[in-house]
């Protein structure tokens, strides 16, 4: 009896954490949000650091966000939903500051290949976007954004990865 008390606590163990790898890879929705979030950040930060130039598109910047800020509250939502399903609703909140703070003071340095001319093509890039979330994901590609995550990309759904492997 006490061999099969252990090996079910065994397995139920290696369940709960198969499910909680799950929920902590990131999503291509996630993903794509943490990008968006990141190009925001990167680019505030550097209408900050580049008001003092002649590239200063400050106002460009407030454009922008203004024009974008339904798609940006989306990409909020995204990423506090990603940290909830990994902390729990109560963990959420301090997992989303603590990332948005990494990401920002990443930034805080100014960027290693961008000067402040790169980033106003980028702020007027984004802001043509008119807060279309698909096209503002394409520009956080243009630039290159790469988030520094924590955890691992999910696999599954309908990436082609999974469909072909179906057949």
């Amino acid at each position: 009896m006490r061999i099969v008390t252990k090996a079910v606590a065994a397995a139920v163990a290696a369940a709960l954490c198969a499910g909680s790898a799950t929920a902590a890879c990131w999503t291509d929705a996630a993903y794509a949000a943490a990008q968006v979030r990141e190009l925001d950040t990167m680019l505030m930060v550097q209408a900050l650091r580049c008001r003092k130039t002649n590239a200063n598109f400050v106002e460009g910047y407030n454009r922008f966000v203004v024009a974008s800020r339904p798609a940006l509250l989306k990409a909020n939502a995204t990423l506090k939903g990603h940290f909830a399903e990994e902390f729990g609703e109560r963990g959420a909140l301090n997992a989303y500051d603590n990332y948005m703070t990494t990401v920002a003071n990443r930034y805080g340095a100014g960027t290693v290949d961008m000067d402040c001319e790169d980033a106003a093509a980028l702020v007027e890039m984004a802001a043509a976007a008119k807060g279309n979330a698909a096209s503002l994901q394409e520009v956080a590609e243009i630039a290159q954004m790469t988030p520094n995550l924590q955890g691992r990309r999910c696999l599954g759904g309908g990436s082609p990865l999974t469909i072909a492997s179906r057949r």
